[in-house]
């Protein structure tokens, strides 16, 4: 007996292009978009994310272990101790300079250049580190965290 051969499938029946209204949603869409970029360029009114322009004021520490695993916070103009934190304690402080750090070391800068804690117009802080160019926006991670920083920001203007 001769093989059979399989049925022929018969072509479809339904349409494959998408829905003209689809489309022109699309493209609405895009000129909606463009209309709004070409806006903001052209009357400057866009969102500045450079913190630099925005610094209000800037304090310089330097961090240092202390004994036991403390860290101390001293005033980089001055020399003076500003603030430590004890050992167990300042998480968010190790972190942030620990992360600071990693890029020193892969840069070869050692320990002795400060860094900059800024604060902006809008009350925001910024961990700098001017040797690397690495920063860190410590409002990120909340306000428990940031209030570490601003605290050792208000202990270094006080001790100026």
């Amino acid at each position: 007996m001769p093989a059979r051969a399989a049925p022929h499938a018969p072509p479809h029946a339904h349409d494959t292009s998408p829905p003209r209204i689809l489309l022109m949603a699309c493209a609405a869409l895009v000129i909606f978009a463009l209309l709004g970029v070409s806006a903001v360029r052209l009357t400057g009114a866009s969102h500045t994310s450079d913190w630099r322009a925005m610094t209000v004021e800037t304090l310089n520490f330097r961090f240092a272990d202390g004994q036991g695993g403390a860290i101390l916070a001293i005033n980089a103009d001055t020399g003076d101790l500003v603030h430590s934190w004890a050992p167990e304690t300042g998480g968010f402080v190790r972190t942030s300079l620990r992360s600071l750090a990693f890029s020193r070391a892969r840069e070869g800068v050692g320990a002795e250049p400060a860094f900059a804690l800024h604060v902006t117009d809008n009350g925001k802080y910024i961990l700098e580190d001017p040797s690397t160019g690495q920063w860190v926006s410590l409002d990120a991670f909340g306000r428990d965290n940031v209030r570490e920083f601003a605290n050792l920001f208000d202990k270094g203007r006080a001790a100026r």
